[in-house]
């Protein structure tokens, strides 16, 4: 990805008041999430809200502690909500599974996983917040299959497919085909039957 294909050095809407440290780390995170950590530059973000350097040090001390921000709102319930797993956990299970299920296929929410995944390679807070976030997920999933009756072993078993093969599809996807929604939600049946 380009530069300037997914993100705009340009401010959105001119600026009215002063910025705050959550408006650094927003910005940081929509890069991080489009470009990947890489892109993420203290003068790309000054450039990007048209203010001088001394602006940001007055928030962050340094580049590490503007990185510890993201992973902050990354990791936050908000972006749980955002995520749609608090939406998700109040669904019924077969539908619960469907919606995550078919969350694979969205490649904007696995372009930002796999730079979050990639980060947490070199950043062991990150690594840990991303631990706390797949168990997460696990635990939605494997309750999904509790509550259609699967046994404490079979919901563990088949929560740890799916998730596994989402961790999979994270760092797979550039390399091979991507299932449609249909095919997922025929692998979703194999794992609800039951077949007793």
């Amino acid at each position: 990805m380009t530069q300037g294909s997914a993100w705009s050095a340009r401010p959105t809407a001119p600026r009215t008041g002063r910025l705050a440290a959550e408006d650094w780390a927003r910005a940081g995170l929509d890069l991080l999430l489009t470009e990947g950590r890489g892109a993420v530059k203290i003068s790309r973000l000054c450039a990007h809200f048209g203010v001088t350097k001394g602006s940001f040090y007055w928030h962050f001390a340094d580049f590490d502690a503007l990185m510890a921000a993201i992973a902050r709102l990354y990791f936050s319930q908000e972006m749980d909500a955002a995520r749609g797993l608090v939406t998700v956990e109040e669904m019924p299970p077969v539908q619960r599974l469907e919606t995550m299920s078919a969350m694979l296929v969205e490649s904007r929410a696995w372009e930002g996983e796999a730079a979050i995944r990639e980060w947490a390679r070199a950043d062991e807070t990150v690594a840990a917040a991303v631990g706390d976030l797949d168990r997460r997920i696990l635990g939605v999933v494997h309750d999904a299959f509790v509550d259609l009756g699967f046994s404490e072993r079979d919901a563990r078993i088949r929560a740890g497919v799916l998730v596994y093969a989402g961790i999979g599809f994270v760092y797979g996807r550039s390399a091979l085909p991507i299932p449609s929604v249909e095919e997922i939600h025929d692998v979703l049946a194999l794992l609800v039957r039951r077949d007793d």
